[in-house]
């Protein structure tokens, strides 16, 4: 639920309209340029409010929060703070012992860090008039007697093109759908090879979705595609006559599939049926909104 962790504080959040999204933006953008932050703008169903979204148009007159997505590895150049200062003045402080021994495991190392970064630039944003939780990255923005829900969103660059969707025929649609469900179903059936899962006895295929990487050799771990291929992604997931945008939506992924029976009852049972998707009416319709 957008703006959920500023309502269970008890503040009243507003949801955004595309004046709303534009101000808040010519207001933080500069500011996390300033601090070398070079940031991707999104903001739920109404994506496409942000003049440089790739897909212009949405059925959309407001959204319940903005995301800003922030590169880990720009975050982490930006503000590299100090792992040891952030702990002491942590809620949870790990002690001594536990700290030491995260320090000589690199992978339990850079997650503190991370945290430490996190911390650090909700500092910076509290510092400049945005009061921003370092735990969520939550901003409490405020404009006009109104306060608004934006979440910083930490998630690699490659990955963005994968989060950036296209809401002009599916407002009601949500990133998930896609990136959750369709895309691994179809990296499934159009996998090369499969196999059985020995633990779970599970069929999968040998290439894999993953939301920050792209597709993924399961066997080897490679990245198969980037996120910031898409075009190339949607060949391997559809066809060769597809492109980027056609996997940027459940409208757009449908049309695309008419050709690859096969492939659609591989995901149809993650669209709405026919009946339900009436503009304005029909049981998924308001279930699309209320995730929003």
């Amino acid at each position: 639920m957008a703006g959920k962790r500023l309502s269970s504080a008890g503040i009243d959040v507003a949801r955004v309209t595309k004046d709303d999204f534009t101000a808040a933006k010519a207001k933080i953008d500069p500011l996390l340029k300033k601090a070398g932050i070079t940031a991707g703008w999104t903001s739920g169903g109404a994506g496409s409010f942000d003049p440089e979204h790739p897909y212009p148009g949405t059925l959309r007159t407001d959204s319940g929060d903005i995301d800003i997505m922030i590169d880990p590895q720009e975050l982490l150049h930006k503000f590299p703070a100090d792992i040891e200062a952030w702990n002491a003045s942590s809620k949870k402080p790990l002690g001594p012992k536990a700290l030491a021994t995260a320090f000589a495991d690199p992978a339990k190392k850079i997650k503190l860090q991370m945290s430490a970064s996190k911390a650090a630039l909700a500092n910076y944003m509290t510092q400049h008039g945005m009061p921003t939780d370092p735990g969520t990255l939550t901003v409490q923005y405020s404009a006009n007697n109104k306060n608004y829900s934006i979440d910083l969103i930490v998630r690699p660059r490659d990955s963005w093109n994968l989060h950036t969707h296209d809401f002009s025929l599916d407002p009601g649609m949500r990133g998930g759908d896609l990136w959750n469900e369709i895309y691994p179903a179809l990296a499934k059936v159009s996998s090369q090879k499969k196999f059985i899962d020995p633990k779970t006895g599970e069929e999968k295929g040998n290439i894999q979705f993953s939301p920050d990487k792209g597709l993924v050799d399961r066997e080897t771990g490679q990245v198969v595609a980037s996120g910031a291929e898409k075009d190339k992604i949607a060949k391997f997931l559809i066809g060769p006559e597809a492109g980027a945008r056609d996997i940027s939506s459940l409208t757009g992924i449908k049309n695309a599939l008419r050709k690859y029976p096969d492939k659609w009852n591989a995901v149809k049972q993650f669209f709405p049926t026919q009946e339900n998707i009436q503009f304005g009416s029909g049981a998924w319709m308001r279930k699309m909104m209320e995730r929003l």
